[in-house]
């Protein structure tokens, strides 16, 4: 083997390969897992990941646009329209059209969309509750500071990276 097949080398040998690398292959490992699994969970409720997100958000923040869907879900809009669609077709979200501008789009929670979301969320954080299990609360909390420092390093903007890092609509407010 040669030694560019190695290239990434961890000098301590606590790991298989450098930390950096091994870090973000452990977070992309542990999003496809968890994705997997809670997919499978939610299929009962007629979501996926990520229709749960985007009724997440309809939940915390009440009717949005598809930008700010967008900012508060890392999801492309064209990946956001296909959702929409699709849990507006269940009856979970209802769809209008800005007063102001008619090319903007407002989504809500349906009554049923707002009951599916809050059984999803039972299933949700029972299994982030197992993930993270054996993990003190303290060390949770330096994870995620340490995943906003790599945020403001890969954000593709401003109104992206405080979308996800604030989840509030001051810290889009506030990016603008």
């Amino acid at each position: 083997m040669t030694a560019a097949r190695h290239a990434s080398v961890d000098p301590t040998d606590e790991f298989p390969f450098a930390v950096d690398d091994y870090l973000l292959h452990l977070i992309v490992a542990i999003y496809q897992f968890r994705d997997s699994k809670l997919d499978g969970a939610l299929r009962g409720l007629g979501l996926n990941v990520s229709r749960y997100r985007v009724l997440g958000v309809l939940e915390r923040f009440g009717a949005s646009t598809m930008t700010e869907l967008a900012s508060f879900t890392a999801m492309q809009r064209t990946t956001l329209t296909r959702i929409a669609d699709q849990l507006v077709a269940a009856g979970l979200i209802d769809r209008a059209g800005e007063t102001r501008d008619r090319r903007q789009v407002i989504l809500s929670l349906t009554d049923l969309g707002r009951e599916t979301h809050r059984r999803a969320m039972g299933v949700v954080l029972a299994l982030n509750e197992q993930l993270l299990n054996n993990v003190p609360e303290a060390e949770r909390r330096a994870a995620a500071r340490v995943l906003m420092e790599v945020l403001e390093n890969l954000a593709p903007s401003r109104l992206a990276r405080d979308g996800i890092i604030h989840f509030s609509r001051e810290g889009l407010d506030a990016s603008g």
